[in-house]
């Protein structure tokens, strides 16, 4: 699941570009225009769809080279060979998601990805644990759900088009094409998130390689550790979309650089508030929390310590997250991209790498907070020299 995840989040994010031209087409009252953006955003997911399938068929060929057992290494691909089929439909209705989020309807898109959860479970525990007269398909099972349950979703986004902001948008009528919605400007502003995305995946693969050195028990306590920070940092995560949309509407309305100010620093206050209620409950329950993952006195105590390094550097990973929507409002995605390149692996990694021959694990954690600092602060310096380069073109 995360060799297929890898291979497929670089083209949803690149596609993920339209969400912030949609924002600023309909900030500029240019609507009708978001038809020929949706168009050539098909086209790029066709072209994703292919190189996809090549790829999850490279990385299906490759599964049993990868498992220790050729048992496993034949479940594996078994269980890719039945989830990859969805992948090309995900691929063609990200497009209409991203488009909806970019015209600020995302409330049906959280509802149905919300739905999707009780699905999942429902179709698990009926498929693969065998319930309701259904014999236990183990693995394949699971597979079966995973597949059903995106088929599912996928469906409900396709609903999407249903929608009243849909209703004057003619996707495959004869517009003409401009720069703003051409598939070459879809890469221009995607292309960069999506390399971000691929570094990100690589930089904590290869924090995770160098913490395997130091044995079973830090590694077991760092995955474990990093799936509660990715876990608790969902809500931001929806904030920052939402900064995007916002700052990417200002931006195609022409306004002034102090309301984009303006809506940076409120969506960082909200930030900053949201971030409070997970601090608390991983600062003063980190022994609570460790329990639920082991019972190995050592592990346990491994998690516990690293949780309350979490607490305390978790919100400075929200405010980079905040102030990089604000630089991807504004289409200033190749900045985007050196800073978080910089950060990964010249900080977080090789400061990581440094901080470990003294303090071992929590050398690593160490380099990522230092990392988020150096983010937040090179972000900030980005979106002040671009907001004052705007208020002197508008001037």
């Amino acid at each position: 699941m995360n060799l297929m995840f890898l291979t497929v989040a670089f083209f949803f994010v690149v596609l993920s570009a339209i969400t912030v031209i949609a924002a600023e087409l309909k900030g500029s009252g240019e609507h009708l225009k978001v038809g020929p953006l949706m168009r050539s955003g098909f086209f790029i997911a066709s072209i994703c769809a292919v190189s996809l399938s090549l790829l999850v068929f490279v990385l299906w060929l490759v599964l049993p080279l990868i498992f220790p057992s050729e048992e496993a290494g034949h479940i594996a691909q078994d269980f890719l060979g039945t989830v990859c089929w969805i992948i090309p439909i995900e691929i063609f209705t990200a497009v209409i998601v991203f488009t909806s989020n970019g015209l600020g309807k995302t409330f049906w898109v959280g509802v149905a990805n919300a739905a999707s959860i009780p699905v999942a479970v429902l179709l698990t525990w009926t498929l693969a644990f065998g319930n309701f007269g259904f014999e236990a398909q183990g693995v394949q099972g699971v597979a079966l759900a995973i597949l059903m349950t995106l088929t599912f979703r996928c469906a409900c986004f396709l609903l999407l088009l249903r929608q009243r902001e849909f209703t004057t948008i003619s996707i495959f009528r004869d517009l003409p094409k401009t720069a703003a919605t051409s598939p070459k400007r879809i890469l221009q502003i995607g292309l960069p998130l999506g390399a971000s995305e691929i570094s990100l995946h690589g930089s904590i693969a290869v924090i995770g390689m160098f913490v395997s050195q130091l044995g079973v028990v830090p590694l077991a306590a760092h995955n474990i550790v990093w799936n509660i920070f990715i876990l608790s940092h969902l809500l931001v995560f929806g904030l920052s979309r939402a900064t995007v949309i916002r700052v990417g509407e200002l931006n195609g309305r022409k306004e002034h650089s102090d309301r984009l100010f303006l809506t940076i620093k409120v969506s960082m206050v909200l930030t900053l508030i949201f971030s409070l209620f997970p601090f608390l409950v991983l600062f003063f329950q980190a022994k609570s929390i460790a329990g639920y993952y082991a019972s190995d006195p050592g592990l346990t105590a491994q998690i516990s310590s690293l949780l309350v390094i979490v607490a305390f550097i978790r919100p400075l990973d929200d405010a980079s997250v905040i102030l990089q929507a604000g630089l991807e409002g504004l289409k200033k995605t190749r900045q985007i991209f050196l800073v978080r390149v910089f950060c990964q692996w010249v900080i977080a990694v090789a400061l990581g790498l440094v901080l470990s021959k003294t303090f071992g694990i929590y050398g690593f954690w160490g380099g990522l907070g230092v990392s988020f600092i150096f983010a937040a602060a090179l972000f900030a310096l980005s979106l002040r020299r671009s907001l004052s380069g705007r208020a002197s073109e508008i001037g």
